[in-house]
């Protein structure tokens, strides 16, 4: 029934012929967050369809689907309040001998976003601090507060072509993992683009480094399709992380 309005109120969405404003950059897809706050008083809501990680070591074949959520909300004074979590995620697990089955809700995570002006009218900056809370179902929690900061800077190259830059800790337990990743953005024509990244985990927990790069479309300004795809670059990385997802912005 949840997914019968849902489909209801996106295809009212797209058949109104409102001259809504220009959206915003989304936050999906990709390793880093965009470097745009959304306008006081609008909001959008950013929706994996699901995203999923696949992996293959030790005997074990694991995939993990998550419908990851994220609503962003207008503050103004370059702020934005975020709302996110996964309500829905599934782990199927598989070895010579069994299988698992796993599905329950993740944690949810408050943030605050923060893009401030800075020097130079090609380059910007936002700043996310958040913190996660313990309310997910034992396979898909962290099982403590997280506590997480991360920064993304971007250079305008013209031409609809972008350079950025991502960092990001996350803290919880008296330990730091840290992210880092880069990404190219470029054209594809029309309402579609395209972007490469690259991008590397490391601290508590088995260290990561992925590379690949995702597909969005840009329907009337305000809604984006998304597809992406990453591979791991080592052993001890995810084979295989990709999805699709749906970001719909409102004035």
């Amino acid at each position: 029934m949840t997914l019968r309005v849902g489909s209801w109120f996106i295809l009212a969405l797209l058949a109104a012929p409102l001259a809504w404003a220009d959206a915003p950059a989304f936050d999906r897809p990709g390793i880093s967050f965009s470097t745009s706050v959304l306008p006081a008083g609008t909001f959008d809501w950013e929706q994996g369809l699901p995203d999923l990680e696949r992996d293959h070591g030790d005997g074990i074949r694991s995939t993990t689907q998550s419908a990851g959520t994220n609503f962003r909300i207008g503050l103004g004074n370059e702020l934005e309040l975020q709302l996110s979590g996964s309500p829905w995620n599934r782990l199927d697990q598989h070895d010579a001998v069994s299988s698992q089955h796993l599905t329950g809700a993740g944690d949810i995570r408050v943030s605050l976003k923060w893009a401030p002006p800075v020097a130079g009218k090609n380059w910007s900056l936002a700043l996310l601090g958040g913190v996660s809370f313990d309310t997910g179902a034992a396979a898909f929690s962290n099982g403590q507060q997280v506590y997480s900061l991360g920064a993304t800077v971007a250079r305008d190259l013209g031409d609809d072509r972008s350079l950025a830059a991502y960092a990001n800790v996350d803290h919880a337990g008296g330990a730091d993992t840290w992210t880092l990743s880069a990404n190219f953005g470029f054209p594809l024509g029309g309402d579609f683009a395209g972007y490469i990244e690259a991008g590397r985990s490391f601290g508590t927990g088995m260290p990561a480094s992925v590379a690949g790069g995702g597909v969005t479309w840009l329907y009337r300004d305000r809604l984006q399709f998304d597809l992406y795809a990453r591979c791991g670059l080592t052993a001890e990385s995810p084979d295989l992380q990709a999805g699709a997802g749906i970001s719909l912005y409102w004035p």
